[in-house]
């Protein structure tokens, strides 16, 4: 289980790294393109990644190991949002909050088959992340 949790931090801060160092664009773009990314990727065959609602399967001593490791990844997002913030390419929200709300959209994106039996990728993210990314009532 805890490899299972290493894997999907290590997937995840994969993506975040490539989005902030080799996406061209703004804040916004490179949050945009790791929000689409992950959900893809969540619906893909390397995935889904193991979602976080697995750490109450674990030992007290190694659950709080892998909550560090999901908030260091939380965290990363809650840095692009904050320079977005900075650079005015995101709106002034709590960055930490906003990350929170994001880190727990993609760990549920896996199960959007459930909602939304043989939706594509492209409709995943549309349906999924979209939302999460511009509100509920964007079009």
């Amino acid at each position: 289980m805890v490899a299972c949790f290493k894997r999907s931090f290590e997937v995840m801060r994969r993506i975040q790294r490539a989005a902030r160092e080799e996406q061209p664009g703004d804040q916004w773009s490179k949050l945009a393109t790791v929000a689409a990314t992950l959900v893809a990727y969540q619906l893909s065959a390397h995935g889904p990644l193991l979602r976080t609602s697995a750490l109450t399967a674990l030992p007290e001593s190694m659950r709080h190991q892998m909550m560090e490791g999901s908030n260091r990844v939380s965290d990363r997002f809650a840095a692009i949002i904050a320079d977005g913030i900075a650079c005015g390419s995101v709106r002034a929200v709590d960055p930490f909050i906003a990350a929170q709300m994001l880190t727990a959209t993609l760990n549920v994106s896996a199960t959007i088959n459930r909602w939304f039996p043989g939706v594509s990728r492209d409709e995943a993210i549309a349906l999924h992340a979209k939302p999460m990314l511009l509100g509920i009532f964007s079009d």
